[in-house]
């Protein structure tokens, strides 16, 4: 029995992401959709890869913060 659209989009958002493309004006966006305990992992193994930089001081810009609210 197929399964149904609901657990076919949670199985595809929880192990590759739900990609989408946004353009307004001259700007382009590629946006990845995660189910919040995949986003959890995916953000602790990019903090903790060696290629993994932080900035802080007064050059960093809080605009380019990724908190979710």
């Amino acid at each position: 029995m197929p399964a149904s659209h609901s657990e076919q989009l949670r199985a595809v958002i929880e192990n590759k992401g739900l990609k989408f493309h946004l353009k307004a004006g001259n700007a382009k966006w590629e946006c990845t959709i995660y189910d919040r305990n995949t986003h959890e992992k995916r953000k602790a193994e990019r903090t903790n890869s060696s290629s993994s930089v932080s900035t802080t001081g007064p050059s960093s810009s809080p605009s380019s913060s990724t908190k979710s609210h």
